[in-house]
């Protein structure tokens, strides 16, 4: 996932089971996904939707009070059209939702332990509403602080989400064909009368959906776009980071108060990673800082004259090592508090601003957030790339386990100057694990507070050499004894109350991990049995197709056979029309001859009777009784 990708040329399906979908305003739901709510709802998949706003204009009158319930009826009836199940209501201030982060987090929280969704939909950062963008913020807030043990790891762990976009076009990897929703979505919209009347909405999320279908096949339409992600990419980048690797700039207000950050950077020959560090410094919207450049014994490095954060230099002519360079850098400084940043590693523009909030709180002299690893790989002429991106180390403090194993990176502290007075210099007997040994005795003046927040970068280029531990440093000789010099150091804490402490609380980590482990392989075993399943009723489904070819393609053999049949008996049924045709003919030509035979033998008939009429007449004369009687004489 690193910044904008090439728009889809196909669409895809989206199943789920059950999804909960995180609206900041009422609308939102049909205008940034409601083709797809219409679909999963009509596959039988449950629907709810978090608003998060009231939803009223920004303003608390009677008139507007009353115009947040009638949207809020409108809702009902547009969700009962898209299939939604139920809705929640938060009712924070419309055009506020950047001062009501921290509700809306535990708003989702409550909505996920509640419906345990499969899939979440939710703004994307990108966008241009400072509510949707304060929506991602406080879903970045609480997912980004999910780890182990938390409640919420289990409801999560499996989480889809989708990002949709309402006024801006984000880069979307994935295509959903909504052609067919269309009328659903105008009905939907339709719902909401009271918004369409001050602005064309609909109108421009139908736009957008045309815009969507622009690389796809012209039978499709209308389609919407989203940005997949899963739920540890939200614990693996902080709010900065996330938005740039989704294609996006994150805004966020420049702190101008708040005490004096003193930045130790560490450098040696390494100019374009320096130049990169401290590109990342300039980037930190907390302006109150200052940058210590310590040159460990190097080529004097070179800083843009129009650098935009004060600066001091510190050239030593000898190369001193890690704690030594550390150490004049401390000395140089001017700050209230310390923080560390060697050359290779990165910091997001929210790191110091977050950490300064923490050490301002009561009683808090240090305090630490989380750092993601990245690990680059060449890639040609393209440079280092960004491969991979964990995170290993995200725990709270606890004296006991730092004085046997170091779990907190030195770029992720920002500690009270006057801390390193008491505590003293960090080792500069030690070639490494200086930080380590730092934070034990650090560990013995005060506790520290622990942010689980991403808020910089610890990075790791495969095959270049900087690490001073290696690509492998367990394989190192020297690895375990600086290990051993560093508890050595402090073998008097090491009690044995201390080590049962630790051993039987990483014991219980080690078995809650192998137990998550083996649920985790169970659930795969389980998937991958559901997989073998399915890919039996597939082959079998497959089976079945193929005989029904076979037979569809015996019974087109046939069909083909009688159809030629049929040609034939066409043809002797066309000749023998014809005959009988012609049959016809002379027979009504016959019956007409015989009719006048009979109507010329009915006259003879006819002429006859006249005839014998006439000789009985005559018969019966006088003339021809003495006719008769001379014949006879």
């Amino acid at each position: 996932m690193n910044g904008p990708v090439a728009p889809p040329g196909k669409t895809d399906l989206v199943h789920a089971r059950s999804v909960l979908v995180v609206a900041p305003h009422y609308d939102d739901e049909v205008l940034g996904c409601g083709g797809l709510l219409a679909q999963l709802g009509s596959a039988g998949a449950v629907v709810r939707v978090l608003f998060l706003s009231d939803s009223a204009g920004g303003s608390e009158s009677p008139a507007d009070r009353a115009y947040s319930e009638l949207r809020r009826r409108e809702s009902q009836a547009a969700g009962a059209i898209l299939g939604v199940a139920g809705s929640e209501h938060l009712g924070l201030p419309d055009g506020g939702l950047d001062l009501q982060v921290d509700v809306a987090t535990e708003g989702m929280r409550r909505a996920l332990l509640a419906q345990r969704p499969d899939l979440l939909l939710a703004p994307s950062p990108l966008e241009v509403t400072s509510d949707h963008r304060a929506a991602f913020l406080a879903l970045h807030r609480l997912l980004g602080a999910v780890r182990a043990g938390d409640a919420l790891e289990p409801v999560v762990c499996d989480l889809r989400v989708l990002l949709y976009d309402i006024n801006h076009a984000g880069y979307s990897d994935l295509l959903v064909d909504v052609s067919a929703e269309v009328p659903r979505l105008e009905a939907a919209m339709a719902c909401y009368a009271s918004q369409e009347a001050r602005h064309p909405y609909l109108r421009a999320g139908l736009g957008l959906r045309a815009f969507r279908a622009s690389s796809l096949a012209p039978e499709v339409r209308a389609a919407e776009g989203y940005r997949r992600l899963l739920a540890r990419d939200f614990a693996v980048h902080g709010i900065s980071s996330l938005t740039r690797a989704l294609g996006g700039v994150a805004v966020a207000h420049e702190v101008t108060v708040g005490p004096r950050i003193s930045v130790v950077v560490r450098t040696r020959n390494r100019p374009e990673l320096l130049q990169q560090a401290l590109s990342s410094l300039e980037a930190s919207n907390y302006r109150r800082l200052e940058v210590v450049l310590v040159n460990d014994g190097g080529t004097t490095p070179v800083v843009r004259d129009d650098f935009t954060l004060p600066l001091v230099r510190v050239d030593l002519p000898r190369n001193v090592g890690r704690a030594g360079a550390a150490n004049a850098g401390v000395a140089a400084a001017t700050g209230d508090h310390l923080a560390f940043l060697d050359d290779d590693d990165l910091v997001d523009p929210e790191h110091f601003a977050v950490l300064s909030t923490l050490v301002g709180s009561a009683g808090v002299r240090g305090a630490y957030t989380d750092a993601a690893v990245g690990v680059y790989e060449l890639d040609g002429a393209l440079g280092w790339r960004l491969s991979e991106r964990r995170l290993p180390y995200s725990r709270d403090f606890d004296a006991d386990l730092l004085r046997v194993d170091n779990y907190i990176p030195f770029n992720t502290l920002l500690l009270e100057r006057s801390l390193f007075q008491e505590v003293g210099e960090l080792d500069s007997s030690l070639p490494f694990f200086e930080d380590w040994d730092f934070l034990i005795r650090l560990s013995e003046v005060t506790a520290l507070h622990h942010l689980r927040q991403v808020t910089c970068e610890y990075r790791h280029f495969r095959g270049a050499g900087h690490h001073i531990l290696g690509e492998r440093p367990r394989e190192r000789g020297d690895f375990l004894a600086m290990k051993e010099r560093v508890l050595a150091k402090h073998a008097r804490a090491l009690t044995p109350a201390l080590l049962s402490r630790v051993v039987d609380r990483m014991r219980a980590e080690q078995v809650e991990t192998a137990e998550g482990m083996t649920a985790a392989r169970r659930k795969a075993e389980d998937q991958e049995d559901r997989c073998h399943r399915s890919h039996g009723e597939v082959v079998a489904l497959r089976g079945e197709q193929e005989r029904l070819l076979a037979e569809l393609g015996r019974r087109a053999h046939e069909i083909e056979r009688l159809s030629t049949e049929g040609r034939g008996l066409r043809a002797d049924l066309d000749r023998q029309s014809r005959e009988l045709e012609r049959v016809y003919g002379e027979e009504s030509r016959g019956r007409a001859a015989v009719d006048e035979q009979t109507a010329h033998i009915g006259r003879l008939h006819a002429e006859i009777a006249r005839l014998m009429d006439l000789v009985r007449g005559m018969e019966s004369t006088r003339a021809w009784r003495l006719h008769r009687w001379w014949h006879r004489s």
